[in-house]
């Protein structure tokens, strides 16, 4: 009882502070928008297959971005775990250093290496891959790329922490019961390192699903995601009602998504001896 209530004053400062910066003034706007215009801008949203396709667009993005960065992340984080290079502090320096560099300068470094005459375009036709410039930049592709490239430290970081605190001696005895490098990875390394996976990939997915600069910049205005929607219904149609309502279908889509995925990780996590 006294350790609940000590947590319970420690969290207290952060959680006025997101209920006076963050709730209070989300349930003002939404009850503001209601009064306001009521539920015409929601139904519009679900009723019209603009928006509906802008959000399955959006979904689909964040779910590629969260399974590209998995994929190319797990193996980086485990061989920064167990790796005993000398190199393995500037290894993890080079991971975290994007953080040091905004997403609008990394945007426009992905734009100088995709474009028609970008980096990518020149050497691929200088080696005679392709006689013409791929089309990446201004693509869902481009925007995939830069997304993966901005938020793959996170999948990295989160991964390599939870790996590191898995003993190596749990591969050796696992493998001295005569199971292979395979079955220790998918039997014992694996499910142990699950709490970091869910914790990476839901990181990359909800800031994949909000990301603005990096859609706005590498896609285009062909482009159309939550995000980039929400910017054009106030700078361009002026529709703040349409704007809010984005903006709270989003919100509600992300929180939705993250209650299913708690749940289903719970499940998991209960079979695997790990629910508490």
């Amino acid at each position: 009882m006294n350790n609940r209530k000590g947590i319970m004053k420690l969290a207290l400062p952060a959680t006025l502070l997101l209920t006076l910066c963050f709730i209070l003034p989300t349930l003002f706007v939404i009850s503001k928008v209601i009064k306001e215009d009521g539920m015409k801008y929601f139904i519009k949203f679900f009723t019209d297959e603009y928006y509906r396709n802008i959000l399955f667009d959006t979904l689909t993005t964040a779910l590629k971005v969260t399974l590209i960065t998995f994929m190319l992340g797990y193996p980086t984080a485990y061989y920064l775990a167990r790796t005993k290079s000398k190199y393995k502090n500037f290894m993890l320096m080079a991971t975290i250093l994007p953080f040091l560099v905004s997403a609008l300068v990394r945007a426009y470094g992905w734009i100088v290496i995709l474009g028609d005459t970008g980096i990518l375009n020149q050497i691929l036709m200088n080696i005679g891959i392709t006689d013409e410039p791929i089309k990446i930049l201004y693509t869902m592709n481009g925007v995939i790329v830069g997304l993966v490239h901005l938020l793959i430290p996170y999948m990295i970081l989160s991964i390599a922490t939870v790996l590191q605190n898995i003993a190596p001696n749990l591969e050796s005895a696992a493998q001295s019961l005569g199971a292979n490098t395979w079955q220790t990875f998918r039997k014992v390394v694996f499910p142990l390192s699950l709490p970091g996976v869910i914790t990476g990939s839901i990181l990359v997915f909800t800031v994949s699903m909000t990301a603005f600069v990096t859609p706005k910049l590498l896609g285009g205005p062909r482009i159309k995601l939550m995000s980039t929607m929400v910017y054009q219904e106030v700078q361009v149609t002026f529709n703040w009602g349409m704007a809010s309502a984005i903006s709270f279908i989003l919100l509600g889509t992300i929180l939705l998504i993250l209650v299913l995925s708690n749940v289903l990780t719970h499940k998991s996590m209960t079979k695997l001896g790990g629910g508490n």
